[in-house]
């Protein structure tokens, strides 16, 4: 994937992901996917949460080390309780405490980075897509679906990923590459 710029997923590929994940009961990952897609918050921030912090509304970013203001919609809410039966289920005495998402080979540690990729790596060849993605894609998926439903509102969108600049932001979420893309269709002779 080196040399390729990491894409947003399309609305299509994020039901399959969702639906390959649970026809799978790969609870964890389907977590960390829902977390990563419902609140725009970095693979890093997400892998370090903590039962604990969802008591909350404040986090502390890893990244930038700013305190930031979450909200954790239903499909959070759904899958921390998935997450806790799915612990219970396989004996953890701290089921509902501690990391959010944990390891199962290491009791009480989260899962890894590295444990994360293998499964996107997995799922891009089960699933047969067949662009750049990794786990950053969540969080541009997430920016780019509020920049398209609060009617481009650019500067809400730079607010809450932390950007200083609009140009930086547009061409995060990917919408220069769409309107590039779209002159050099549009304009023939």
């Amino acid at each position: 994937m080196r040399g390729q710029s990491v894409k947003y997923l399309q609305k299509k590929d994020v039901k399959k992901i969702i639906r390959y994940l649970e026809k799978e009961n790969k609870i964890v990952i389907l977590g960390i996917v829902k977390f990563s897609l419902n609140t725009g918050l970095r693979i890093s921030d997400v892998l370090k949460l903590k039962f604990e912090d969802l008591e909350s509304d404040f986090l502390k970013e890893k990244k930038t080390k700013k305190i930031k203001k979450i909200f954790f919609n239903n499909e959070c809410r759904v899958s921390l309780e998935k997450l806790k039966q799915y612990y219970l289920k396989k004996g953890f005495k701290n089921y509902n405490s501690g990391y959010l998402f944990k390891s199962i080979k290491k009791n009480n540690k989260p899962i890894s980075y590295q444990g994360v990729n293998f499964y996107i790596k997995k799922l891009k060849e089960e699933l047969d897509i067949n662009y750049p993605f990794n786990t950053h894609s969540f969080r541009k998926t997430w920016a780019r679906t509020v920049y398209n439903k609060y009617d481009k509102d650019i500067g809400l969108v730079m607010k809450l990923l932390n950007h200083s600049n609009p140009t930086i932001t547009l061409r995060y979420i990917g919408i220069e590459e769409d309107v590039i893309s779209k002159v050099y269709d549009d304009v023939s002779f």
